[in-house]
Formats: structure tokens, C-alpha cells, sequence
């Protein structure tokens, strides 16, 4: 999830295609989950959006009683999502999060954006992830999948992407150092070529950070 100019292109575009933040109702009710468990670990949970686009996810995890800041490498979507919600705390960057203390974070989530990452990238996102956040934190992270185990190239309309087998995500999260607490996985449907996968992991209790940087929440 580096520079972006497909999305920097087709940002109002976007914007008028996903006017919501959820395209279906797993979608939303995944999102109730995650917030859910993160508000049995702090009553306002501090959350980073990982790729957030025009923030209207962002968005319904602040009104769902998170503490949110949301981060994308695109200037043109960050416009649009500063407009629309400038009550949200918007940064520009990438996934690594290199500029971010994530020390007192209580959770990432990171949807449809790490498919942005060749597999080897994403392997070394979540391990840095890992690294840096505290014991008990959650990462959420949603992506088109497949059928097939590994990894699979797709033709993304905006910008070269990967899909994942179910496991094959869940296996590099584990390799990272998370365990996994629950996944959905959804069929093809109208608006929705392949399956996907939503993936909710988190830091095993008795480990922590071994790092910071800036706080962002």
C-alpha cells in the first residue's frame, strides 16, 4: 500500500460508487463484531484504519465509540474524507506505520487495502505490526479470496492486487506472532466477483511492543 495514483485518478469516482461504508450486511455485522471485542478490552478502544480510502468506515467505528485515526498513501481520496469527515484524524501513509507509536493502540484494521501489497510485503507489514503493538490488541483484516490455497493476482480495476486463501492469510498472521480469535468467509455475490475473507487476530497476552514511534490515537 504505497503511492496510489489509480486511486488518486479515480478518487471522486470512488466516492460516488461506495457512497456507505459497508456494501453488504456481513460486512456491517463483521465490523459490530471486531468493535464489540474491542470494547471488552477498552471502553473506548484507540483505532487505526489501515488504508481507510474516503473514511466512511473510519467514520462508523467513531461513532461506534472508538477512538479512531485512519491512515492511506492516497492525497486524493484523503481530500474527499476530510471533507465528509473532518472529525476523524486523517494521516497519509503507507501500511508499514513506520511513523506511528503503536504502542497504545488497541487495534488495526485493515480492510480490502493489504491486497494492495505483493505477499512478501504483507508478511513483512504484520510482523512489524506485531512487533509494535501491545498485548491484546486486534488487527481485522478483510481481502477478496480465493478457493485455491496461496496467494492469487487478480485484475483489480484500480490497482495490482492479491487475493487470499482463508488459511493462507490466517498462516501468515500466525507466522507474524498473532493468534486468530474468528474469520468469516462469504460467497460470490451481485457486486462481488470472488469470496472473501474477514480475519480477526490478536496479540497473545503476555507479549508487547518492542518499539514506538509517533502516537497517533
Amino acid at each position: 500500500m504505497t503511492a496510489q495514483p489509480g486511486y488518486d485518478a479515480l478518487a471522486s469516482l470512488y466516492a460516488t460508487a461506495f457512497p456507505t461504508a459497508f456494501t453488504t450486511a456481513l460486512e456491517k455485522q463483521v465490523a459490530d463484531a471486531f468493535i464489540h471485542t474491542a470494547r471488552t478490552r477498552a471502553e473506548y478502544p484507540g483505532v487505526i484504519d489501515v488504508g481507510c480510502g474516503i473514511g466512511h468506515v473510519a467514520a462508523y467505528l467513531a461513532a461506534s465509540g472508538c477512538v479512531v485515526s485512519a491512515v492511506d498513501p492516497s492525497s486524493a481520496m484523503l481530500q474527499i474524507a476530510r471533507e465528509i469527515h473532518p472529525h476523524i484524524d486523517f494521516w497519509q501513509g503507507d501500511a508499514l506505520l513506520a511513523d506511528i507509536d503503536l504502542s497504545q493502540v488497541d487495534a488495526l484494521v485493515a480492510r480490502f487495502s493489504l491486497i494492495h501489497l505483493s505477499p512478501d510485503e504483507v508478511g513483512e507489514v504484520l510482523a512489524s505490526w506485531r512487533r509494535r503493538l501491545p498485548p491484546d490488541a486486534l488487527v481485522l483484516v478483510a481481502a477478496q479470496s480465493s478457493d485455491e490455497q496461496g496467494t492469487h493476482e487478480f485484475d483489480h480495476a484500480v490497482a495490482r492486487a492479491w487475493r487470499w486463501h482463508p488459511d493462507t492469510l490466517a498462516g501468515i498472521l500466525v507466522a507474524a506472532g498473532f493468534v486468530e480469535l474468528w474469520r468469516t468467509v462469504s460467497r460470490p455475490g451481485p457486486g462481488h466477483r470472488f469470496p472473501e475473507v474477514h480475519l480477526v487476530v490478536a496479540v497473545p497476552p503476555d507479549l508487547g511492543p518492542l518499539v514506538s514511534g509517533r502516537t497517533a490515537v
